[in-house]
């Protein structure tokens, strides 16, 4: 059995002679074929009983660092100047040759099996079958073996750049090619044990019928390889079976070649075929097209025996190793009439990227025809002026590689194109926060206004005594007291009680004295001339004093005084008072008083309209390039074209397998669906965009007028039973412009018992703040649940007030509903005092009141709210709400469940894990670190890893106004110092010119509190200074960190300093003031302090675990790593729990910041620039959700 037939089988061609039931019991058939089927759909490897020399190779493969003469000999056959796509490409090639001659191995071990069964063969011949193949298929493993030390090869003489960065991920053979060739090889040891047993049930056959009969023809199992694999491949027009062009209609003129000798040649020597020309088919630039020349394959059908000789046979030829396949009608040649034989021809014309052609002659075009493979060994077309394969597999390379700089140029140029588009959205919508801020100042403005004239005018001001003026004691000058003008006030210091005073204070309000409002004004002796102008009493000692009348008053009060305030007039305890002329009425006064407002004000509401257009404007870009990054990473393995396909309009999707679980597959197709997967396009393979497979693979959809969204995966069959790429089971998806749908929002409740700023202990209710207003700002629907605690910061908390009520648990739940950070915020209150206890955490009965809380909250997700309220996605929170998760909820509600911590609660986590739709925690390191809990192991298929973000509204250095001085990474040196300087005034700490590390943590042992204590002597004894804000819950902690306070105080009295209580206004001067932030946790689920630290220039000196790991990459040591993320290097890294790990990070960092400032200050800058926000994360939980909601 030869090539043709493995290759026949991947493509679902079915031949003659497999699965003849009339020699074998049909049930037996039937259950072979299941077992056979089960086994292939299994992924699972299975321990091997015996070994072919096929296994053999296979296992040296994988084994062997392959330092053998195969690499060596690759190494010298490497050209210096070796693309690795080439290689790369070439070890596909292999792979596929060898999953193909795996499949053709199994198919052997299925007929000989049968054969042996209905004594067609006997034993001798079942043995040839299977050196036969085995050996083919040995050779195909040790090619494979080649081409892979090759590949590794040319990628060790290249540099990794940034072109080349998808090679990493071909370091080894891909796990689903590695899964087939278990599997086929497992079946094949299945099928040796089968034939024992056959030979031992059917022995009386082997008796009778002796040596047995002919040789096998070329057979095929009547439902090929991959519809052993469930992958039914029904009609070749769904394999990529191709034909040849046909020959012109009229026959060619005989060449001038003397074919009658050259078949006379051919059958002196055993050969059933010959060429013309005799040399072989030529290929490419060497074709015959250039002469006139025909190229002619001569076949003797009789040579063989195998074919009947009845009709016109068909040649079936696998082109390049059986990348395509070819169905060939022959004819009669003219010129062999009288030679022996029964001869038949066909003409080639081959492009010059053929390297190899094999193949066998049917008796037809029929299922079940006979087959002439050359005895198993199929026939090898002779060729001339061929490439080598290596040669077309370099020009595929520089095809692919070409081919993905021109679209990754068109991508990037779609990608500029979008951005400029999304900041010009941004620039308008930073308007409309500029224009809507200014208008929310106005109506507050207004709202004061309004209740200023009303108060104002509510005054009772008729019981005041007032008078224009009192003959001989005072008078108004100029017409009196006007609204909005100056007066002038005239008093006869003779008249009272202030007559021997040496001077005259006069202290006036306005509206009997508003708000205890007043001005003194010292007054001055009137001229006799003014007196008698004014006509006052000429016996009078007159002074005056001018007085600003206030607008908005309409009554104005006096008293006088000398200036020592020893004499008083006040009207004998009356004061005196006079009516304001022309007074402003209620809407004048509310206008004079909007607009005192508006220019007092003007200032600051400019300076806070531009940091509203300013947080917009960041907002946009930051989700519009996190957006982006994911946009890239997808296109290394599948984009669209054009890149944002359009409603109504094709679209081409391109596919790269080699990047993929698919990669070695023998095809790839496309499954589509539309708007989440509302409905679904019929699955469709797709075509290799260059020959050979290699690189991306192209199928074209039509976008319905109602999508919105292009959803899709990939598998390598169009039957259900087949093997995926599901992009880790989110799938791949692409927006779709200009349907006729909108992207309906998803509402998203979060149930948490945490919620920053209103009820905070640690930073789960940072996380549920931040994620809910990312996904927010995502376009979606967003409420947090939360208990009513009697010791939320209520200053926090807008618009609070109760909706509803309900009984659930003998027990009234009153429902408040609020504003939180601008979330929707649901407060539970059982009335009977479950969350009245004066703190969130600290009672010995918190399990107690949590689980109530979630089951009054359950009680109200399924039953207190109408259906268009109702959340698709309930997210809870670690263990304390994870009754919510396992909870049963209704109406098709799903549930997502975060950990947090794994320390606390595993039991309730377990069960939350059990019964959550998706599953997360804060991390992927910290996922991986905790995979292996007994909580958590069972359910990894649905567990995720997403890194927490920071809020870059609450953590903002060039707004912070906590800061001396705000500053940004482009001001960051001037902004750092006044914030260093800063810190250590409140420290009490010296101005030196040394670097300052800083701790801000609580004092436990998970945050290694032991490498704390370290740290602080380290850098002392380095010359730096250190701060620490933080307390331990812990009193033997406490008084252990309080005695090293007193120690370093005295030994180091201007260079150190601990602070053991939470101060936020000190935690944000520390983190812009500190110049290294230590983070030595023993574990650290993700950590937001490194977060916060970069975010203020502080660079991150933290122990590689969890979150940490992810975040935080080493400037000397994680350049690869970190370019894999799409990152720059940030901060220094140790690995050990020891004091002596901890400063090999912590002297490389001090050592940097003495001797390289300049550097320091781009790293510093550097790190700035990094977006640690909640951008990306978002999208990361938006996935999931969708996830858990998929059909």
């Amino acid at each position: 059995m030869g090539l043709l037939q493995g290759n026949m089988a991947c493509k679902g061609v079915r031949v003659a002679g497999c699965f003849q039931r009339q020699a074998l019991d049909p049930v037996r058939v039937h259950s072979h074929r299941r077992c056979i089927h089960s086994r292939l759909l299994s992924s699972r490897p299975r321990r091997l009983c015996c070994r072919s020399s096929t296994e053999e190779a296979i296992v040296q493969q994988k084994a062997e660092p392959l330092q053998s003469t195969d690499e060596a000999a690759a190494k010298q056959a490497l050209p210096t100047d070796a693309d690795p796509r080439a290689a790369v490409a070439a070890k596909i090639s292999a792979a596929r040759q060898l999953a193909r001659k795996l499949a053709e191995e199994k198919q052997a071990a299925v007929e000989a099996t049968r054969k042996a069964a209905d004594a067609s063969l006997d034993e001798g011949e079942v043995q040839e079958i299977w050196r036969s193949v085995e050996a083919a298929s040995s050779q195909a493993a040790r090619e494979a073996a080649r081409a892979d030390a090759k590949a590794r090869a040319a990628k060790k003489k290249t540099p990794l750049d940034a072109q080349l960065v998808e090679l990493e991920r071909l370091k080894a053979e891909n796990a689903a090619l590695k899964k087939m060739v278990q599997e086929v090889t497992a079946n094949k040891g299945q099928a040796q044990e089968r034939l024992t047993a056959f030979r031992q049930q059917y022995s009386h056959l082997y008796e009778q019928n002796g040596n047995g009969t002919a040789p096998v023809p070329a057979a095929e199992p009547s439902n090929g390889v991959l519809e052993d694999r469930g992958e039914q491949q029904k009609a070749p027009e769904q394999s990529d079976t191709s034909t040849a062009p046909e020959p012109p209609p009229s026959k060619p003129s005989p060449p001038e070649v003397p074919i009658a000798d050259l078949a006379k040649k051919a059958l002196s020597s055993g050969s059933n075929i010959f060429t013309v020309p005799e040399g072989g088919i030529p290929t490419g630039g060497s074709s015959p097209k250039q002469s006139g020349e025909p190229s002619i394959l001569f076949y003797n059908r009789q040579g063989s025996g195998a074919l009947p000789s009845g009709g016109a046979p068909v040649l079936k030829a696998g082109v390049n190793k059986w990348e395509e396949i070819w169905e060939l009608d022959m004819r009669k040649p003219e010129g062999l009439e009288g030679v022996e034989g029964d001869w038949w021809c066909v003409n080639f014309d081959l492009t010059e990227d053929v390297f190899h052609v094999e193949f066998v002659v049917m008796a037809d075009r029929s299922t079940g025809a006979a087959v002439d493979n050359n005895r198993q060994q199929n026939y090898q077309l002779p060729l001339a002026g061929v490439l080598t394969e290596d040669q077309i597999h370099s020009r595929r390379a520089q095809a692919v590689a070409a081919f993905e700089r021109e679209n990754m140029q068109a991508l990037e140029a779609e990608e500029d194109r979008l951005w400029q588009e999304q900041m010009q959205g941004a620039f308008k919508a930073a308007d409309q926060a500029r224009a809507h801020y200014k208008e929310l100042q106005e109506a507050d403005m207004l709202e004061h206004a309004q209740q200023a004239a009303e108060e104002r005018r509510s005054l009772d001001l008729g019981n005041l005594q007032t008078e224009p003026s009192r003959n001989n004691v005072f008078a108004w000058l100029h017409g009196g007291p006007h609204s909005g003008r100056k007066a002038t006030l005239a008093y006869n210091k003779a008249s009272g009680s202030l007559r021997d005073a040496a001077d005259v204070m006069l202290r006036v309000g306005m509206d009997g004295w508003w708000q205890q409002d007043f001005v003194e004004v010292l007054m001055r002796p009137l001229s006799r001339s003014t007196a008698d102008a004014e006509s006052l009493s000429e016996n009078g000692d007159w002074w005056g004093a001018d007085v600003d009348i206030a607008p908005e008053a309409v009554v104005v009060d006096w008293v006088l005084s000398d200036s020592n305030k020893r004499l008083w007039d006040n009207n004998r305890n009356a004061d005196y008072h006079s009516v304001i002329r022309d007074g402003l009425d209620h809407e004048q006064l509310v206008e004079m008083l909007l607009k005192r407002a508006r220019q007092e004000n003007h200032s600051k509401i400019e300076e806070g309209a531009e940091r509203a257009a300013a947080k917009v404007l960041t907002s946009t870009e930051l989700r519009a390039a996190a957006k982006r990054r994911r946009r890239a990473r997808q296109h290394q393995v599948v984009f669209t074209d054009p890149p944002l396909p359009r409603a109504g309009e094709n679209v081409d999707v391109l596919y790269n397998p080699d990047l993929t679980a698919l990669r070695g597959r023998p095809q790839a197709c496309l499954r589509a669906g539309w708007n989440r997967w509302d409905s679904n396009a019929e699955p469709q393979l797709l075509t290799s965009v260059v020959p050979g497979g290699m690189g991306y693979h192209r199928a074209s959809l039509q976008v319905p007028q109602d999508a919105w969204q292009l959803d899709m995966v990939f598998s390598d069959s169009l039957n259900e039973a087949a093997f995926y790429d599901t992009n880790n089971g989110l799938d791949y998806h692409v927006p779709v412009m200009g349907g006729s749908v909108q992207r309906p929002p998803l509402r998203v409740a979060h149930v948490a018992v945490e919620m920053a700023p209103v009820a905070k202990v640690g930073g789960m209710g940072d996380v549920v703040t931040a994620l809910a207003r990312a996904v927010q700002d995502e376009g979606h629907q967003v409420t947090v649940i939360i208990p009513k605690y009697d010791c939320l910061d209520y200053a926090e908390i807008r618009e609070l007030h109760q909706v509803n009520d309900y009984f659930w648990g003998g027990t009234q739940i009153k429902v408040w509903q609020a504003e939180v950070e601008g979330i929707e915020t649901i407060l539970l209150e059982p009335t009977n005092g479950t969350v009245w206890a004066g703190c969130i955490y600290g009672r010995n009965d918190d399990a107690a009141r949590f689980g109530f809380f979630c089951g009054a909250a359950l009680d109200y997700l399924n039953n207190r709210l109408p259906g268009e309220q109702r959340p698709h996605i309930v997210h809870a929170h670690d263990w304390q709400s994870a009754p919510i998760a396992f909870g049963d909820l209704s109406h098709g509600m799903r549930s997502a469940f975060t950990i947090h911590n794994l320390n606390f609660g595993a039991g309730l986590i377990g069960r939350a894990m059990s019964g959550a739709s998706v599953c997360t925690t804060v991390s992927p390191t910290y996922a991986a670190e905790i995979s292996g809990n007994p909580a958590i192991a069972p359910h990894m298929q649905k567990f995720y890893g997403i890194r927490n973000g920071i809020d870059n509204d609450i953590w903002d250095p060039a707004t912070d106004r906590f800061l001396p001085e705000t500053f940004s990474a482009d001001s960051a040196e001037r902004g750092k110092a006044a914030a260093k300087e800063a810190l250590r005034q409140k420290m009490n700490l010296s101005s030196a010119d040394v670097p300052l590390v800083a701790v801000v943590t609580r004092l436990t042992h998970q945050k290694g509190i032991h490498l704390i204590k370290h740290a602080a002597w380290r850098t002392l004894e380095r010359g730096g200074q250190f701060v620490l804000l933080g307390s331990a819950p812990d009193p033997r902690v406490q008084g252990e960190f309080n005695a090293l306070a007193n120690e370093l105080g005295r030994q180091y009295p201007d260079r150190a300093r601990l602070w053991f209580a939470y101060n936020e206004p000190l935690s944000h001067l520390i983190y812009a003031g500190s110049d290294i932030f230590l983070v030595p946790s023993m574990f650290e689920p993700c950590g937001l302090t490194q977060l916060i630290a970069m975010r203020y220039g502080s660079v991150p000196c933290v122990r590689r675990t969890g979150g940490l790991a992810d975040t935080v990459f080493d400037v000397d040591d994680d350049e690869a790593r970190s370019e894999a993320a799409g990152l720059a290097t940030n901060g220094f890294i140790f690995e050990g729990t020891d004091a002596g790990a901890l400063d090999y990070a912590l002297n490389r960092a001090l050592s940097f910041y003495y001797t390289e400032r300049e550097q320091w200050s781009d790293l510093v800058e550097r790190i700035m620039r990094q977006d640690w926000s909640w951008a990306e994360p978002a999208l990361d939980y938006l996935d999931l959700y969708y996830k858990a909601l998929k059909p």
